[in-house]
């Protein structure tokens, strides 16, 4: 099986970037250096702040548009708790799909590699 993930990006100008990919690393350096999507070359990437997993890429890609859908406010609930795009996903679908949240201290990690990265 392959993983897909989901993310929330903060970017230099207090705005959030949502994607997928099944790569965490390799993706956010395409955004990092202007080769990941046009919002991303505008607005640079700072950080990760909130991963999910999919079960499956039709699941990840579902998920990645309905965050998009929401508000910055939503946005910002899911990132202070991540269980919360479960809950509202499931009920605003009326469905049960399995979404993972990645726990904070992974999630760390995931930004201080990218931060040691970026400093080479």
């Amino acid at each position: 099986m392959n993983n897909y993930y989901i993310y929330i990006i903060l970017c230099e100008n207090d705005s959030f970037y949502t994607g997928i990919t099944n790569d965490l690393i390799k993706r956010f350096s395409k955004h990092k250096n202007g080769k990941g999507a046009h919002y991303t070359k505008i607005n640079k990437p700072l950080k990760y702040l909130s991963v999910w997993e999919a079960e499956n890429v039709k699941s990840a890609l579902r998920i990645e548009y309905y965050i998009k859908t929401q508000s910055k406010k939503i946005k910002t609930l899911f990132v202070e708790n991540n269980k919360l795009l479960t809950i509202y996903f499931n009920k605003d679908k009326n469905e049960d799909i399995k979404i993972k949240s990645m726990n904070k201290n992974k999630l760390n990690k995931i930004n201080k590699i990218l931060n040691e990265e970026s400093k080479k």
